[in-house]
């Protein structure tokens, strides 16, 4: 697991004549201009280089054939299968569960960890593969040869997600060295990324993944230079409390001249002024009241562009956002200072999206064609660029990280607070949290549930996918036996309690309360409050990409996809 610093305990190609033109591009002054599409090109063409040798791990039991510790990442560094990671993932002699991008599989051994008990520094992990193969693996470069400001790639798993494919973030180096001894990125991480590596323009692993701040933008590496000056200690399977007294020598970066640091990458979303794209006009603010709290959250104006049924739909515009953060007495703020007056048309609980109306014209909005054609989302799109447009501030940039994927309801779930256990096949109540819904209710130790509203239910897998189906503020009643008589009562659904203090929880704004629980989404890495969701996503030549629907974790926005939101709208209308 990732951890904080005191311990709290993984586009379109590119030709390599353009990457090294954009590299050669740099060999002169230190400061050079910002040009948004040759970065994009090349980071595509890191990814493509480097995605394949990005793995993910789990210990494994090879008697039962089950996972037995917490996910990690890694990334092949040999074609025999050498394993770079963290030391606070890994146990030397324990099995682990290799996973590929492309689906295979195969066992690997851990090796060698290098980490003091005190301080957890500076956590190298080796983990060596087992099976006979040649396996995908990247290129290991030079951590020394890496200056402040020179653009970074990270590739890894991060267990929210809980994706066989990893997710794609883009970064900058902000500080060479600290007091510990790591790299400081800006690319974001959380837990399940732990020994995830970080890229340099060419492709190259220059860091791993070790610990965070609670800010986004503070991420420790581990530099790879230490992988290369222990690399014989760390292919011995030993538990180093310090470093080892043996170390390797290894040579000079052929290719050090082609890293260079791109000075505008400090302020990135600088370099996209909101005046300079066409389609920020088509992002406003929204004011509603929510459980009688003031609330605001943006919406995408959409121009419909088609005959509409209902009359009283046909003079005015419509919005889509987010759901959850829309309540009543609403109104739109157009940002000159003049407001309209809004009505809910439709809400789709299951998508958390909600479709407004005002009587006045609105003059940008998202046609309705671009949300009918259907949007795929090729490889060679990853680390594409993408702007969150926000009305009177700067567009936040972001880089697409994923393909798109169904995220089941976990974290927006009503908390219950009953865990069962399946004895003599009965669903028998074995533990209830203090202070829970189910402790509210008067639910007891030993009841046994048989039904929840009314449906029947006999298996564990029922027990669970039953409950899972409620939000916070949903009222169930439980239907159960205890001493062999039968009861019903009702439990009221609260918010899920914060699951510890790990910093990837704690981060500036926080995450969305409805955050999961939706079809066909894809995630980038811009640092949006949950109450800047329900706008538009563009790439840089205006092609709409959906829009945000959830601060999903430290590391991932969520959006949702433009086919997702024409058959809601087409639905409402």
């Amino acid at each position: 697991m990732i951890q904080s610093m005191n311990r709290i305990r993984p586009g379109r190609t590119v030709p390599l004549f353009l990457l090294y033109l954009f590299c050669f591009a740099f060999e002169g002054y230190a400061q050079q201009s910002f040009d948004a599409k040759d970065i994009e090109a090349v980071t595509s063409a890191v990814i493509k280089k480097a995605y394949p040798a990005c793995v993910r791990l789990w210990g494994f039991d090879t008697v039962k054939k089950v996972q037995n510790s917490a996910q990690f990442t890694g990334v092949v560094v040999t074609a025999e299968g050498h394993i770079l990671t963290a030391a606070h993932a890994i146990a030397p002699g324990k099995i682990y569960l290799v996973n590929f991008p492309d689906g295979r599989r195969g066992l690997a051994e851990g090796k060698g960890r290098i980490s003091s008990e005190s301080q957890g520094r500076p956590d190298m992990g080796l983990v060596k593969i087992i099976d006979k193969g040649i396996w995908p693996y990247a290129e290991m470069g030079w951590s020394s040869s890496i200056k402040t400001n020179a653009m970074c790639v990270s590739i890894a798993y991060p267990t929210t997600l809980s994706q066989k494919l990893p997710s794609v973030r883009f970064g900058r180096i902000s500080r060479m060295t600290d007091f510990w001894g790591f790299m400081v990125s800006t690319c974001a991480m959380e837990p399940g990324d732990s020994g995830g590596p970080l890229f340099d323009e060419l492709g190259r692993v220059i860091a791993l993944h070790s610990r965070i701040d609670v800010d986004e933008k503070i991420n420790y590496e581990i530099p790879v230079d230490l992988y290369r000056k222990y690399w014989t200690a760390l292919n011995v399977a030993e538990d180093y409390k310090e470093l080892p007294l043996n170390k390797d020598t290894f040579g000079p970066d052929p290719q050090k001249t082609a890293i260079r640091p791109i000075a505008e990458l400090e302020n990135i979303e600088r370099q996209f002024n909101k005046s300079a794209f066409y389609f920020n006009g088509s992002c406003l603010q929204i004011s509603s009241s929510l459980d009688g709290k003031p609330q605001q959250v943006y919406g995408t104006v959409l121009s419909l562009n088609t005959k509409v049924p209902n009359p009283k739909f046909k003079t005015g515009s419509f919005l889509v956002s987010k759901s959850s953060l829309v309540g009543d007495r609403i109104f739109i703020d157009q940002g000159t200072g003049k407001t309209f007056n809004a009505i809910v048309v439709s809400r789709d609980k299951e998508n958390d999206l909600v479709l407004l109306y005002v009587t006045s014209k609105l003059k940008t909005g998202i046609r309705l064609k671009s949300l009918a054609d259907s949007l795929s989302i090729k490889f060679n799109d990853l680390g594409k660029f993408l702007l969150s447009t926000l009305p009177g501030q700067d567009n936040k940039i972001g880089v697409l990280g994923s393909s798109y994927f169904d995220l089941d309801k976990k974290f927006s779930s009503g908390y219950f607070g009953a865990s069962a256990t399946f004895i003599n096949k009965q669903i028998v109540l074995t533990r209830i949290a203090p202070r829970s819904p189910a402790e509210a209710a008067g639910l007891m130790l030993q009841d046994v549930i048989t039904g929840i509203n009314g449906i029947s239910i006999s298996l564990p897998p029922e027990y669970g996918t039953e409950i899972m189906k409620y939000e916070p503020g949903d009222t169930i009643s439980i239907q159960g036996l205890r001493n062999g008589v039968p009861y019903s009562l009702l439990v009221n659904l609260t918010l899920m309690p914060s699951t510890g203090n790990h910093p990837a929880d704690h981060f500036a704004g926080g995450k969305s309360k409805r955050r999961d629980g939706f079809k066909a989404v894809f995630t980038h890495d811009s640092v949006l409050k949950p109450e800047e969701c329900g706008g538009p996503v563009f790439d840089l030549d205006g092609k709409f990409y959906g829009i945000n629907i959830a601060r999903f974790s430290r590391t991932s926005c969520l959006v949702i996809s433009p086919k997702t939101i024409y058959d809601f709208v087409l639905k409402s209308l």
